[in-house]
């Protein structure tokens, strides 16, 4: 991930940051509150570096008011020191008045099907189609007399289309943000990522339209994955699987470093999970079940030299032995 520099960082997302954490250190959380603050942390890469100056202080801010946190937030490097020294005084920049915008949310949680932070969800579609929806994705269904259309809001799914059975052999088209992928007679997924749309085919094959009115289709085939922007689709790369771990409801670590296996892990938790830079790069080998995700994390303390801590309600930090 690309963090951005702290003076680049909107003071509207750090005042995002610092809200959550002090609603963590209320103590006072709901479970939805903490699906809301996942969505939000995935949502664009300068919440997740807002969140991590809210971790490089995480420790000073644990001994005062939780409504100082944005003083330090929001300081210049130049002056971090002097901002973390004198949070007490500075206690008065409060949060209470400051709202942001929860459009992105709504628009999920108001979707046709949405699944919550570590379900997974199956439908059968009334043209006998199988969708299956990762953990925290959100789709919007839309069948016309000449189009089966998906709507694709945020997050995963795995398709297993079937032949029309309203007899009018209407096209089967998935639309995301970047634009349309089309099935032709195939299984498939599609993710809805913060800037592209990532297709991966494992029968048959799809046909990629990106939005841009200039862009060309072109045809994606089994065993084969590629990411598509609204101008541009990307070159193609070989996919080995029959279908996507997470649909048979496992996380499968072949060799990938610690950070992207919990990257991935934090997807089917009520939480977050993060790791100490310099264990970042530790490789993880193996199958590991979605439904017990805190037998995972404690499998990694007991075959790994690496232990669990807690620094606030909801967040595992995994630091070396």
């Amino acid at each position: 991930m690309q963090h951005t520099h702290h003076s680049e960082i909107d003071p509207r997302i750090l005042a995002q940051a610092a809200e959550w954490f002090a609603l963590f250190r209320s103590g006072q959380v709901q479970p939805n509150e903490t699906a809301q603050w996942q969505a939000w942390l995935v949502a664009h890469p300068d919440h997740q570096a807002a969140w991590a100056r809210v971790e490089f202080h995480i420790d000073r801010f644990k001994s005062l008011p939780p409504k100082a946190a944005l003083a330090a937030l929001t300081a210049p490097d130049l002056q971090r020191r002097r901002a973390i020294k004198h949070l007490a005084l500075l206690g008065g920049v409060g949060l209470a008045n400051w709202q942001f915008s929860r459009a992105g949310y709504w628009q999920a949680w108001t979707a046709d099907y949405h699944v919550a932070q570590g379900q997974i969800q199956t439908i059968t579609l009334v043209d006998g189609s199988t969708v299956v929806l990762d953990s925290g994705s959100a789709l919007n269904v839309a069948f016309s007399a000449d189009l089966r259309r998906l709507q694709l809001v945020s997050g995963t799914i795995y398709i297993e289309t079937a032949k029309d059975n309203s007899g009018w052999q209407r096209p089967f088209v998935v639309d995301t943000q970047e634009g349309r992928v089309r099935a032709l007679g195939t299984r498939f997924s599609v993710s809805q990522q913060t800037d592209h749309s990532e297709i991966t085919v494992f029968a048959d094959s799809v046909e990629i339209q990106p939005a841009h009115p200039n862009s060309a289709k072109q045809r994606l085939h089994a065993g084969q994955n590629t990411r598509f922007a609204a101008d541009r689709i990307e070159p193609i790369k070989p996919s080995k699987l029959d279908k996507p771990a997470w649909s048979q409801g496992v996380i499968v670590a072949d060799d990938i470093p610690l950070s992207e296996f919990l990257l991935q892990l934090n997807r089917y938790r009520q939480g977050y999970v993060t790791c100490a830079p310099e264990i970042a790069d530790m490789r993880i080998i193996g199958s590991f079940p979605l439904k017990h995700t805190d037998k995972i994390l404690a499998s990694l303390a007991t075959n790994l030299p690496v232990k669990l801590s807690y620094p606030l309600p909801f967040w595992v930090k995994v630091l070396p032995r």
